[in-house]
């Protein structure tokens, strides 16, 4: 197997209690072809003495003020040289076959430009709390148009996602203006360029913290998600904007049906296929939804 070179971005501003498993995350993989670039924002704690234990291996180390989350991960990724591209902020983790997969699915599908893994959710322990076990259908349509957030599909999960080179820069990258939802805004674009085709395994975890910035900062990020959606269709019907129950919608997800590309291990021929198929939107299974209701506190 030939192994594109992928170029993992991390950026960082006093993050001393998390950063180094999500770099031992990344090095352990010991993927042959890696450009792994830290960009700090001059923290002013452990931040960088831990960065330097793992300088020989870490491509490049940008340490300097920025204007932002997303003006730093821009800046990593101009720096970079992969052919393959994505950033894991410094609280997030790979899994162990991550890279070696990514490579795969991209190195034997010349057709693919942007995947997407299985959400996964870890506490502030790192302990593992979720894996949403439906690969649910993400269409081009719904994502130019900003149906995926809070309220109608649900989000698109940052840290599983990987995309060609040529992706992001045809698409105009991240627009810096945007401190919170920047990511929710190159998705957009991405989806004008692109179709998004969902893996049905994990490729990355996302910590959810009581102090991270779009928990602690909820209120500027859906206002930014507003102002990115503001020209485009908001709704993709009137069920959705009268909707209020969690629950109904949990619902609404499961039975509103796309027909979407997925790839998916097939037990029968021992391989990976990739297939355009029509399923939920939804990322619970029925029996998940369920688990939903039940413990919902």
């Amino acid at each position: 197997m030939n192994y594109p070179k992928i170029s993992i971005i991390t950026v960082c501003f006093n993050m001393e209690k998390y950063i180094e498993q999500t770099i031992q995350s990344v090095l352990s993989q010991e993927y042959p072809n890696l450009e792994y670039i830290i960009v700090d924002g001059k923290s002013k704690d452990n931040t960088m003495n831990i960065v330097n234990k793992y300088k020989n291996k870490i491509s490049k180390v940008i340490s300097e003020p920025d204007n932002g989350m997303y003006h730093a991960i821009d800046k990593g990724i101009k720096a970079s040289s992969g052919d393959i591209i994505a950033w894991i902020n410094a609280d997030d983790c790979y899994f162990p076959w991550t890279l070696q997969t990514v490579a795969f699915f991209f190195e034997n599908n010349n057709n693919i430009n942007w995947i997407s893994g299985m959400s996964a959710f870890l506490d502030e322990n790192r302990n593992l709390t979720s894996i949403y076990t439906h690969a649910g259908a993400k269409s081009s349509k719904a994502i130019a148009n900003g149906w995926h957030r809070d309220g109608v599909y649900g989000y698109l999960q940052q840290e599983s996602m990987f995309w060609r080179r040529d992706l992001y820069f045809q698409s105009g990258g991240l627009n810096v203006k945007y401190k919170f939802a920047g990511d929710f805004e190159l998705w957009t674009k991405f989806a004008l360029k692109s179709d998004l085709v969902s893996v049905s395994i994990p490729l990355g975890a996302f910590m959810k913290r009581s102090t991270g910035l779009s928990i602690g900062s909820r209120q500027k990020y859906l206002y930014e998600i507003e102002q990115i959606c503001e020209c485009k269709k908001k709704y993709p019907s009137i069920l959705w904007r009268v909707s209020k129950n969690q629950m109904f919608i949990y619902l609404l997800r499961f039975l509103t049906l796309k027909k979407t590309r997925l790839i998916y291990y097939s037990y029968t021929k021992r391989e990976f296929l990739i297939k355009s198929i029509r399923r939920s939107v939804c990322l619970n299974s029925l029996s998940e939804l369920r688990y939903e209701f039940l413990f919902k506190k």
